[in-house]
């Protein structure tokens, strides 16, 4: 479809006398031969006002005419369109090529014209449109029209009528669409050499690092050839290759952070018809506040410390304490699967607590939830399976209104707060078990049983009454009435194998105000500096956010008054970095025999044993999939850097069991003989 090479230089000769006229094909060339003293033009420049209803713009040369065509709508208004065209001797680039380039014109290419198009004053909004008056082609050949980047690259298919060759506009080539300064050409090549397009899908964003947990951005994405040439008329969908970044508007890439840290990518298609679903993608991370991904790790160091003391009047004790060293690292199951409002990892966890003369191993399975809820998301835990170095494995099964560890983006204020909702199960390898059951405000049941088939029953209501029945070990239970009167007092009824033995009243210890067993409040305060007991690392800054979880509970058959608190410091752009937690119980009833022979010692409302546990972590390091956290910076509520999984959540049912642990010693196991004594 093209003529030979010898041709076009016949053709194009700056002497045309030199080729004796016009070529064959019956469309003829009409150059026109002119002294030799008249220096023949080296290029020729036509100017022409076009208007959004387009326009053709012609320019010859030579006897040789060139047509820019601008579609209709390919300008945003009216605006100038300059045409150059050059003569083969003068023409600024080379069409041939020694070195094929991937996609590049081929070998064997023979210019036909060589042109330039500027548009001035209004925005192309459309590729144009180029024709050129050429001679009869050869077979085995093709047209083709070329632009110039980096180097000469077909950017559309040309079809030839035998008089004229035209650009087809062909929508899988990206056609004439750089119009400033910008060289094309019109070339043939042998079909042989003939090369195809393949688009390049770029995406681009306004992020400009981790987008923060429920933040926004906005993807944009061009195309161009490998040359660099545009495509001027895409239609993008776009689309998230990893759930849990969140979502994505397909069609304007309007994205909104999801819940958890994740890593992947925005992808966009063109899914114009007949250009083949090029697409193309761009990374994007996700920093939740409380991250939780696949392969974030977590490592804290801290101190454990437990201090007991018996204040009765018949055995009055110095205070005993136990102190340990802590480290503890973590990692998250890289099974985890995130949905785009969230989801359930499995966290893994080894602590170490080393006491002078002891070390103790504990390595906890835990699984977390993020789940969405409007503009804001929470972060809770499921459920924990503790195995330690002695053999005993204790389970916590969060219910549905418990275990809320943050509302995020935090904001200052209350939020919550938890219920009581918990199944607690443990068991000892020598056969002691233990499962409590216990409601939204407090009551539960427990039943604990050994290696024997013996069991104990203890049980807690609603109204602050309950029944510690130890028959099978002891002969003895113990049924406790809530408060009454208005100087409180308490009702005991004890039974020695099943029958009354004594009825006693004892002065309510209770505290004021308490209406049922077990209450929580959640608080959330902004710019506090980290205290000095937490020993945060200096890179992660000096003050931050601080969370404070306070459970206050009445244990009536047991006779514990309990608080618990855990604070939690955040720091900016990193995450928790230092997490206290506190328990403070006063204990009045004591059932092992330890003040005479009695089988309940108490001390009306003065408590007959005080026990203090206290536990610091500290956040050392954090790699997230978010990047490793080493500094601080400003986070606002929409943006947040990577940050530490709470620590609390990792160790709170293992504190817990400390403490239930330490109040277990003033039980009745070991009690053999009825009766109360009061101090």
């Amino acid at each position: 479809m093209t003529f030979r090479g010898a041709a076009a230089s016949c053709l194009l000769v700056l002497a045309a006398s030199a080729c004796g006229g016009g070529g064959g094909g019956g469309g003829g060339t009409g150059l026109t031969p002119q002294p030799s003293s008249t220096p023949l033009p080296s290029s020729i420049t036509q100017s022409q006002a076009v208007g959004p209803a387009g326009g053709t713009v012609p320019v010859t040369l030579l006897g040789q005419t060139l047509n820019v065509i601008v579609p209709s709508g390919a300008l945003a208004g009216a605006g100038t369109v300059a045409v150059t065209l050059y003569a083969p001797s003068a023409a600024p680039k080379t069409i041939k090529s020694s070195v094929r380039r991937p996609r590049g014109v081929g070998a064997d290419a023979a210019l036909v014209a060589e042109f330039s198009v500027t548009v001035t004053g209004t925005t192309l909004l459309k590729p144009l449109q180029a024709s050129v008056g050429t001679i009869a082609a050869v077979a085995g050949s093709i047209f083709r029209l070329a632009g110039y980047g980096t180097h000469f690259d077909d950017v559309d298919t040309v079809t030839y009528n035998g008089t004229t060759a035209t650009s087809d506009l062909n929508v899988a080539w990206p056609r004439m669409s750089l119009a400033s300064n910008t060289l094309y050409a019109f070339y043939t090549e042998p079909q042989a050499e003939a090369g195809t397009p393949a688009p390049v899908v770029t995406v681009g964003t306004n992020a400009s690092g981790p987008i923060g947990m429920f933040g926004t951005a906005t993807f944009t994405a061009s195309e161009a050839d490998a040359n660099g040439f545009p495509y001027l008329d895409p239609s993008f969908t776009f689309s998230l290759d990893t759930a849990a970044l969140g979502t994505i508007n397909a069609s304007s890439g309007a994205f909104t952070a999801g819940a958890v840290d994740a890593t992947g990518h925005v992808v966009a298609t063109d899914t114009t018809a007949g250009r083949g679903s090029p697409h193309g993608s761009g990374a994007v991370s996700v920093s939740s506040q409380r991250p939780g991904y696949a392969g974030d790790t977590f490592a804290f160091t801290g101190t454990l410390s437990s201090t007991t003391q018996q204040t009765n009047s018949n055995i009055t004790t110095q205070p005993q304490t136990d102190a340990a060293t802590i480290t503890l690292n973590a990692n998250v199951d890289p099974s985890f699967t995130a949905s785009t409002g969230g989801g359930q990892n499995l966290v893994h966890s080894t602590e170490v607590d080393t006491y002078p003369l002891r070390t103790i191993t504990t390595k906890t399975d835990s699984r977390y939830l993020y789940a969405a809820s409007g503009a804001s998301a929470t972060f809770a835990i499921v459920s924990s399976d503790a195995k330690d170095s002695n053999g005993a494995e204790y389970v916590n099964a969060y219910g549905s209104g418990n275990g809320l560890l943050d509302v995020l983006p935090e904001t200052a204020g209350a939020f919550g707060p938890n219920d009581a909702a918990l199944t607690y199960t443990e068991n000892d390898p020598a056969g002691f078990t233990r499962q409590r059951t216990t409601a939204a405000a407090g009551s539960y049941t427990e039943i604990d049983g050994d290696a024997l088939g013996d069991a104990q029953t203890i049980s807690q209501n609603g109204d602050l009454s309950g029944t510690y029945d130890a028959t099978q070990y002891t002969g003895f239970k113990f049924v406790v009435g809530a408060p009454s009167g208005s100087s409180p007092k308490i009702t005991m009824q004890i039974y020695r194998n099943g029958t009354l033995s004594s009825t006693i009243s004892i002065t309510s210890w209770i505290p004021a105000g308490t209406t049922q067993p077990s209450a929580e409040t959640d608080t959330e305060t902004l710019g506090v500096a980290f205290p000095a007991s937490c020993g945060v690392p200096s890179k992660y800054g000096t003050s931050g956010n601080q969370t404070v979880q306070t459970i206050k509970r009445v244990d009536a058959p047991l006779g514990d008054a309990e608080t618990e608190t855990t604070t939690t410091y955040v720091a900016p752009g990193v995450g928790p970095v230092c997490v206290q937690m506190t328990d403070a119980t006063n204990t009045y009833y004591d059932y092992t025999r330890q003040n005479g022979n009695f089988g309940v010692y108490y001390s009306n409302a003065q408590p007959v044993q005080t026990t203090s546990i206290s536990e610091t972590l500290t956040l050392q390091s954090a790699s997230t999939q978010g990047g490793t956290s080493t500094k601080s910076a400003l986070r606002s509520s929409s943006s947040f850097a990577p940050s530490a999984l709470a620590p609390v959540v990792l160790v709170r049912a293992r504190f817990e069991r400390v403490v239930r642990d330490r109040l277990a010693a003033l039980r009745a196991n070991a009690a053999q003989s009825s009766g109360a004594q009061p101090r």
